[in-house]
């Protein structure tokens, strides 16, 4: 009797948290105690080998041509001085080994395995996990090459921050929740990555994992922590892998800054231009942003030219079931891929994109925490993007000299102030939709001109929008 007494206590002061923060609770009091489900973190990957064959990819110097981040280094702005934290369930057991190796590789800084070691901190807040790549029904192998991919990206985007990895030692939300609050509350960085997550048609009964994860993000946006976070949305479409159109979980918190996806074309240095369906088998280099369409990798494959395009990776994107429209993202629209307008009721996410497909992902990725799969490889999704963007606000923090904190009302009212756009600081992706499979009967979103579902605002040209970050 005493323990329902204190599990209602805690459903009831969180029910009015919600309630204050604008958030629907009227389902949430009655949740269930004993329910939990896992969260999922699934990145796509292709062998480096597939690229002698024409399979498109990006170095690190690519990325960085393309989202223009040469310039801030040259002038010293590289995350120099902040620490970007990421989540990850399981971790992976040769994560210091990988990232020596990819830094060797693309010539980054950490050069020695002491170095390596002096700058990414790992933290094990619930006990240190066995790594059992034989777990297969929670997929620790999938985890180890998510964390592979969100320590690489963060180091290749913020070469000067340090990196605190915050390893859960199951993917259960009650046990990520924790997790994450132990990063929020011994202020272990300025932003948090989430490459994870669930799809929110998955969650009933199971309302109390939400409030507890929800007071973390609204905890991280307070003046004592003031601490970004973002979350993927998700690499299968508008659906989530479900029977109809939902939103993946965190990045449909408010309080999240959502990360969804594209498929990044390039002009390269022999004048090639990626996109153009001229796809001639050959390796060219990118060396300045062309365009990008949202994220499906059939149809990015499809405008490239290349002769077997195919579904990896279709970006995430929709409106939420169980968060309300925010006052903060009110005039957006909410279009279908045949052009039908959506009647707006809920939290919509996409917040903001990065380049998410297998095709064009970052590489080669050194990996080696499960014998048979040692080798360099494409790691690509929205699983990418979480990463990119802390990095990249952790250069905006190293210039405003203090942490950004809770940067959503912030984003959309600089968008709707006309100048997001025309000043070159994002770009407007207004090409593709999110359906999927390709042709499927359960139609995706549209990127339109102008905030959408499947790209958000768009994808920054970072040496313009850092400076205005800075100000947020």
């Amino acid at each position: 009797m005493r323990r329902e007494k204190l599990i209602f206590a805690a459903v009831l002061s969180l029910s009015i948290l919600l309630l204050i923060t604008g958030i629907p609770f009227a389902s949430l009091v009655t949740a269930k105690s004993d329910s939990s489900w896992n969260y999922l973190a699934n990145p796509k990957y292709v062998p480096w080998s597939y690229t002698p064959g024409g399979f498109l990819y990006n170095t690190v110097a690519e990325l960085r041509a393309a989202y223009d981040l040469e310039p801030l280094y040259d002038e010293g702005i590289d995350g120099t001085g902040q620490t970007v934290v990421i989540v990850d369930a399981y971790g992976s057991p040769t994560i210091y080994e990988d990232l020596l190796a990819f830094n060797t590789f693309h010539s980054l800084p950490w050069t020695t395995l002491e170095e390596v070691e002096e700058h990414l901190h790992i933290y094990y807040p619930t006990g240190k996990p066995k790594f059992n790549p034989r777990n297969w029904p929670l997929s620790e192998i999938s985890w180890s090459m998510e964390t592979t991919l969100d320590v690489c990206m963060v180091h290749a985007i913020a070469p000067g921050a340090d990196i605190a990895l915050v390893v859960a030692s199951t993917p259960a939300g009650n046990v990520i929740n924790l997790a994450v609050k132990y990063a929020i509350t011994h202020h272990l960085g300025c932003v948090i990555s989430q490459s994870f997550g669930i799809p929110e048609y998955v969650l009933k009964a199971n309302n109390a994992q939400i409030m507890q994860s929800h007071y973390n993000y609204w905890l991280a946006s307070q003046p004592d922590y003031s601490i970004t976070v973002f979350a993927s949305t998700g690499d299968d479409g508008a659906t989530n892998g479900g029977p109809y159109n939902n939103a993946l979980y965190p990045a449909s918190d408010p309080y999240c800054t959502g990360v969804g996806g594209t498929n990044l074309f390039m002009e390269c240095s022999d004048s090639f231009l990626e996109g153009t369906g001229t796809w001639d088998n050959k390796t060219h280099f990118g060396v300045s942003y062309s365009y990008e369409i949202a994220g499906n990798d059939y149809e990015g494959m499809a405008a490239d030219g290349y002769p077997s395009p195919s579904d990896i990776v279709t970006t995430g994107g929709a409106m939420s079931t169980w968060f309300p429209l925010p006052d903060w993202q009110s005039g957006i629209t909410l279009t279908l891929a045949d052009g039908t307008t959506v009647s707006l009721t809920g939290r919509c996410a996409s917040d903001v994109s990065f380049d998410s497909g297998v095709y064009g992902a970052l590489g080669p990725i050194r990996y080696s925490a499960y014998a048979p799969l040692t080798g360099w490889w494409l790691i690509g999704g929205t699983s990418a993007g979480s990463p990119f963007w802390a990095a990249l606000t952790a250069i905006a923090c190293q210039v405003a000299g203090h942490n950004l904190g809770y940067i959503n009302p912030s984003l959309y009212t600089y968008y709707r102030g006309g100048t997001a756009y025309s000043s070159g600081a994002f770009h407007d992706i207004t090409t593709g939709d999110n359906t999927y499979p390709y042709g499927g009967s359960v139609l995706g979103y549209k990127a339109t001109a102008g905030w959408d579902a499947p790209t958000g605002i768009g994808s920054p040209d970072s040496n313009l929008l850092v400076p205005i970050m800075a100000t947020w």
